[in-house]
């Protein structure tokens, strides 16, 4: 199974700096791991790459301390705060969801802008005194709504998120360009009332986050240490990270430095640490599918004929193989109760859709998808069942063709979904 090369090189390098300047004198055989476990490691990595995975664990599960740069803006102290549900690289309960808030004209490109004296649009719960000093936090069935209200006459839109599990996500950089985009049907062409599109990030087709807004790994993974944590980095590989053969890079933002002036040096985590922790997102391994039973099998023939496989593509195909995530990786509109009103992104132009992404989701990879609850992008279904019924928009049809099958089908489907 081939990893990139440029990454692996970058690996290979800092593996060996790590262990000092004598270099083996044969390469490392590849290790044949145990069968995969949740939290695991893809298989087929070469020592070196083993051991740039583990760093990057111990890194994904460090508190930082301020005097190692946290802040001055942060909401947790380590990744794993916000990813250990049920293992490190998860999601987590209701307790760990955050704020996101921008103000402007969701509908318009280039209209919507993040709140100032803060570093993005994500609203720290801890740090000095500023716009986020307005929320109300409780430990308590969530964190407590901000209110909205406006900037002067413009409306400030304020929404919530759930963390959203890792497992598996390095494969989607696998994934080429002309396959989403071979997915894809904006303008709704087949009449289906499924109008999935690409999102692009300055330039470039996205496959991560709620809403595909960042292309690799690199841009996944330095916003959060720097939105959550107040981690400040220089780039890894920049715009040598990025994905897919038609993407264009037209923007120096990932060369970009991130800075903070709290008084810490910059960057404040290394270079290294930062390629251990890209190495641990990228090969941590995807969640291996249950033993399907009779309920599972029957419930899998319903998936397909209602027509959840539109969007929750069973398979996408990638220079690794099959991606067996169940998504298709494109945006599409819930309905008006899951809409939050957040551009993120340019995405691909429709005749029948908002030039933003204010309504729309990438559609979430339901690969394990039974062992992090909550569910949806704000974490608001505490159940399988009730994330289906809250589907929307284009996904409307099909939650009331699910809504209409008798109580011992929809068992079926649930069982299904459980043994992803």
């Amino acid at each position: 199974m081939p990893i990139p090369r440029s990454l692996c090189c970058v690996l290979l390098t800092l593996a060996l700096s790590a262990c000092g300047d004598r270099a083996p004198s044969a390469p490392a055989p590849p290790v044949t791991p145990a069968p995969t476990q949740l939290g695991d490691p893809i298989e087929g990595l070469t020592q070196a790459e083993l051991d740039a995975f583990e760093r990057g664990r111990a890194i994904f599960e460090k508190r930082f301390k301020p005097s190692e740069g946290l802040g001055p803006f942060y909401n947790a102290t380590s990744c794993v705060s916000c990813h250990s549900t049920p293992v490190t690289g998860g999601s987590a309960r209701l307790y760990r969801n955050f704020y996101i808030a921008r103000f402007g004209d969701p509908t318009r490109l280039g209209a919507q802008f993040d709140l100032g004296g803060l570093p993005s649009a994500v609203i720290p719960a801890f740090g000095p005194r500023g716009p986020h000093a307005t929320a109300t936090f409780s430990l308590q069935g969530g964190r407590t709504v901000i209110p909205h209200g406006g900037i002067g006459a413009t409306p400030v839109q304020v929404a919530q998120r759930n963390a959203i599990p890792i497992f598996g996500v390095g494969l989607f950089q696998f994934v080429d360009d002309l396959t989403l985009l071979g997915l894809a049907d904006p303008d709704d062409a087949d009449g289906d009332g499924i109008s999935g599109r690409v999102n692009t990030d300055i330039g470039t087709i996205g496959r991560f986050g709620v809403k595909s807004q960042s292309n690799n790994i690199e841009q996944f993974t330095r916003p959060p240490l720097m939105n959550q944590m107040g981690i400040t980095s220089d780039p890894f590989e920049g715009a040598g990270a990025t994905v897919g053969r038609n993407s264009r890079q037209v923007s120096g933002n990932p060369v970009d430095r991130l800075l903070d002036g709290d008084g810490v040096p910059d960057p404040e985590i290394s270079r290294q640490d930062l390629g251990d922790l890209i190495a641990f997102t990228t090969f941590l391994a995807a969640p291996q599918p249950k033993p399907f039973n009779d309920a599972a099998r029957r419930g899998e023939a319903l998936f397909t004929s209602l027509g959840c496989v539109k969007c929750h593509v069973p398979s996408l195909p990638s220079s690794r193989g099959p991606v067996r995530a169940f998504s298709d990786l494109l945006l599409h509109d819930m309905g008006d109760d899951l809409a939050d009103d957040l551009s993120f992104g340019v995405p691909q132009p429709s005749s029948i859709a908002p030039e933003t992404s204010h309504r729309e989701f990438r559609t979430q990879p339901l690969w394990g998808v039974s062992m992090h609850a909550p569910f949806l992008h704000d974490g608001r279904a505490e159940t399988l069942l009730d994330a289906i019924l809250m589907h929307g928009g284009e996904a409307q049809a099909i939650r009331d063709a699910f809504a209409a099958l008798s109580p011992a089908q929809q068992a079926d489907v649930i069982a299904f979904l459980e043994h992803l």
